[in-house]
């Protein structure tokens, strides 16, 4: 249970970097059914454990640096572990979010998980390249 703490401290930090960011309709950038399956492909590489190849292939720039592969390992593979295998999604949702300072937009996907111990719910963002800008569990 510690662990599932600590990641949520990361998540926090990691929060930062679109901080301050007002939640809104979606952008006409986005498809929201490309949202979902993209974060859907984040959660299955979480779940495969294959942090390397999230981080190098989804990771945006900034987030490649606030939450390395190391990181993962290290934070987020004990609360999979803990969770238990994955059986199925769940309830989700997609929303558009913008940065006030930078007028940056974003899109948001919240997506809940069943796995065999608990359930998790995921709060994954995208920027306009869909490279994860944000990576929430909780």
């Amino acid at each position: 249970m510690k662990s599932f703490f600590v990641v949520i401290g990361v998540a926090l930090l990691i929060g930062s970097i679109s901080g301050c960011a007002k939640s809104q309709k979606l952008s006409e950038d986005y498809d929201e059914n490309e949202v979902k399956k993209a974060a859907e492909e984040v959660i299955g590489l979480v779940n495969a454990g294959e942090y390397e190849k999230l981080a190098e292939e989804k990771w945006s720039a900034q987030l490649k640096s606030a939450l390395p592969a190391e990181t993962m390992v290290s934070e987020v593979q004990p609360v999979i572990e803990e969770l238990g295998a994955f059986k199925s999604y769940g309830e989700e949702a997609v929303a558009g979010s913008e940065d006030k300072d930078t007028e940056q937009e974003f899109a948001v996907a919240v997506v809940k998980a069943q796995y065999e111990e608990r359930k998790a719910q995921y709060t994954i963002s995208f920027d306009k390249n869909m490279k994860v800008a944000g990576f929430f569990i909780k």
